[in-house]
C-alpha cells in the first residue's frame, strides 16, 4: 500500500516543482516528505489526498489540452 503514496507523491512533487515546493504547497515539513517519499512513513489521508489533488487536475489539464 505504501507504494501507492510514494508513486503520488513523486508524481505530485514533479508536477509542482521537487519536493520542496510539494513540502510547502501541502504545508508539511521537508523531512516529514522525505519520509512518505522513502515509503518509510504514510501521511495523514488529508495530505494524501491533497497530494492526490494535484495530480488529478495535472491529469485534467492534460486531457482539456488535447481536445
Amino acid at each position: 500500500m505504501r507504494q501507492v503514496y510514494v508513486r503520488t507523491l513523486q508524481r505530485a512533487a514533479d508536477i509542482v516543482g521537487g519536493p520542496l515546493a510539494l513540502a510547502e504547497r501541502l504545508k508539511v515539513t521537508p523531512s516529514h516528505l522525505d519520509l512518505w517519499l522513502k515509503g518509510l512513513e504514510s501521511p495523514r489521508e488529508e495530505i494524501f489526498l491533497r497530494a492526490v489533488d494535484i495530480v488529478s487536475e495535472d491529469q485534467m489539464g492534460a486531457m482539456k489540452k488535447a481536445d
